[in-house]
């Protein structure tokens, strides 16, 4: 790494760690009656960040894997080869292993995380660690990292709704009632498909353009981008103006 991708990747990281954290520190006060103690707010940051190399790793490893059998984006269509990349290199790959981060927080913490809130504030953390170790990664240019900063809030929001599905799903079978299963499923499921189309129409989008299908890759660009815009505004606010309302699903009493 030269001295510029170094400089560049010191910048964005920090970006991460000011903006996300700011975010993240309105968030946890926002729970009623009291925020969460420093161990379950720091904890699934420090697990975020520690999974994004071994996502990266695993994802690569993958598609070697694929590859050595003759599955391989470069024998593919180009929407296909886009969704293939993408789901492999990062919304597969990387919300496994931010699901298994949260479950680890979850069983170190043990009853610590007493209601639905922090579910989402769980999955905000995770997300929040991840995206300052990854935004390193991405140093780059200058260009690079203004197209990043208005959306570093992706993996944020994917796995705050990754938190409220796993959250209402205990609080569903705490309580006797509604789906859990269902909504297990749905906390993976959800934040994979969203990443998916985001990166298949952005950072691997490439399979499309190289070949010249502008159209194709506009159109798959364009969508991505749009949903991704909306998705951040509508599940911010969202925890912003139920914050009360998530909290008052507990399920147990703090220990």
């Amino acid at each position: 790494m030269d001295a510029k991708t170094l400089i560049i990747s010191i910048i964005a990281a920090l970006l991460a760690l000011v903006i996300c954290g700011w975010l993240y520190r309105r968030m946890i006060k926002r729970e009623v009656p009291e925020p969460i103690g420093k161990l379950q707010a720091i904890l699934p940051v420090i697990l975020g960040g520690i999974c994004m190399p071994i996502s990266g790793a695993a994802g690569i490893g993958l598609l070697l894997a694929l590859k050595s059998i003759g599955v391989a984006a470069e024998t593919m269509q180009t929407l296909p080869a886009s969704f293939f990349t993408a789901f492999f290199m990062a919304g597969g790959v990387e919300e496994v292993f931010k699901f298994l981060a949260m479950i680890i927080t979850l069983v170190v913490l043990k009853n610590k995380v007493s209601n639905v809130y922090e579910y989402i504030l769980l999955g905000a953390a995770v997300g929040f660690g991840f995206t300052v170790v990854e935004d390193f990664t991405f140093g780059e240019s200058i260009v690079v990292l203004l197209i990043r900063t208005p959306l570093m809030f992706t993996h944020m929001t994917l796995n705050m709704i990754m938190g409220e599905f796993i959250g209402r799903a205990r609080y569903n079978k705490l309580k006797g009632e509604g789906q859990t299963a269902l909504y297990w499923a749905l906390g993976l499921i959800i934040p994979v498909a969203l990443h998916t189309l985001y990166d298949s129409g952005t950072t691997f989008n490439f399979p499309a353009l190289m070949d010249g299908d502008l159209v194709v890759g506009g159109i798959l660009g364009g969508v991505a981008i749009l949903i991704n815009a909306a998705l951040l505004i509508c599940v911010l606010l969202r925890a912003k103006k139920n914050a009360e309302k998530f909290s008052a699903l507990t399920f147990e009493t703090k220990a």
